[in-house]
């Protein structure tokens, strides 16, 4: 067993990880790297919400996979990580640094237009990624936010298959990704009729999953159960759905935004201060779960969150890999930042914890795990232990 932690104020950093060395990026580096375009946000922009209406989805066909179907959790085996290039180039570098040097036999994905890959290549060689690990997917999309529109994988009868639903944001090119991974991978695609963005989504290996009631109204169609049973169907989920955050303290109403499971039973969930006015609502949004999932068998381990400014501050939108866990750090919360690494260590005994600056996207309502996509080792989930 092993536990790691990294100083963010070191410049360079290895260790031994299984047969790769990890490596962290130079942030003197990191700070020459600029966005090719602009972030657009998590929410929608004023355009968007001026043209945005609720898909109707009423034709949609009812198809599930016919036989036994599950979906893995983020912290089972997995082959390889989607993200996507244009935006929050920087925080994307120092990810993928980190990713392909300490994650053996393990893939990155980059989703690039043809007229950025070049740029994205030199600037990911320069920071020192193992580019025999990145493997570049040419296509057009809108935004860096690939949880929310991004394939979710499951074990179709042991062949990973792709679930894709509408994405609930009126960005058309984003919303073609998960048709553009079926193509690359070979892999089938089931369309899942809902609305959905995919960080309002966490789940665990016992088949349990967790959605805030965001998923309910996004889709005036349908129904807390119908949801359920659609879930079950595509998914082989079954689906808790919680109350939300009120989005004037979190504007996604994401799941990711303030839980995290993690292997052998563990979960993360945030906790906030018990002082009400601000804090009031999230407290008991987050106690409840905490309760709840105490009471299914969970180790509740607890998370201090906060808001600055109308900034949500988290630490559970962290990213899971087989050896290493990307975890948030911020600028100015150096006691906070080491809270978060000893309980990111009880919660992930065996991994190394790589500390990721997050202090530059945190105020756009989402972190690492918002701009990231599991792609699992369906094949090898049995065999793998964390």
């Amino acid at each position: 067993m092993r536990r790691v932690l990294f100083s963010m104020s070191l410049l360079l950093l290895s260790v031994e990880i299984a047969a790769n060395t990890l490596r962290l990026a130079d942030p003197a580096f990191l700070a020459t790297i600029r966005d090719d375009e602009p972030t657009l946000p998590r929410g929608m922009t004023a355009f968007e919400q001026s043209v945005w209406r609720v898909p109707d989805l009423s034709r949609m066909p009812f198809a599930p996979p016919s036989g036994v179907v599950d979906t893995p959790s983020e912290f089972e085996r997995n082959a390889g990580l989607m993200i996507r290039w244009g935006s929050q180039n920087a925080l994307l570098t120092s990810m993928a640094v980190a990713i392909t040097t300490g994650e053996p036999n393990f893939t990155l994905y980059v989703v690039v237009s043809a007229g950025l890959q070049a740029s994205a290549q030199s600037t990911l060689t320069g920071a020192g990624a193992n580019m025999a690990q990145v493997q570049f997917v040419v296509a057009n999309s809108n935004s860096v936010w690939i949880r929310d529109y991004g394939p979710r994988f499951i074990d179709d009868n042991g062949r990973r298959a792709i679930v894709d639903h509408i994405y609930n944001r009126p960005r058309p090119l984003d919303d073609a990704i998960p048709g553009v991974f079926a193509t690359i991978l070979g892999e089938t695609r089931y369309e899942l009729p809902l609305s959905h963005g995919g960080g309002n989504f966490h789940l665990f290996d016992d088949s349990s999953a967790y959605m805030t009631s965001l998923i309910v109204n996004e889709n005036p169609g349908s129904t807390a159960q119908s949801v359920r049973d659609a879930f079950l169907a595509y998914q082989g989920l079954n689906l808790t759905i919680t109350d939300p955050m009120p989005a004037s303290f979190d504007s996604t109403q994401h799941i990711d935004m303030w839980m995290l499971p993690a292997d052998d039973g563990r979960v993360i969930v945030n906790e906030y201060p018990n002082t009400g006015g601000v804090y009031a609502t999230p407290r008991q949004v987050t106690e409840a779960v905490a309760t709840q999932l105490s009471n299914a068998g969970k180790t509740v381990l607890r998370l201090g969150g906060f808001s600055v400014s109308g900034v949500h501050y988290t630490y559970a939108n962290a990213v899971i890999l087989n050896s290493t866990v990307l975890a948030c750090q911020f600028n100015g919360y150096p006691n906070e930042n080491q809270n978060a690494i000893a309980v990111f260590q009880q919660a992930f005994p065996t991994r190394a914890i790589v500390p990721i600056d997050c202090s530059g996207i945190i105020s756009l309502a989402g972190a690492i795990h918002c701009i990231v996509m599991h792609v699992p080792a369906v094949l090898l989930r049995n065999s793998f232990e964390s």
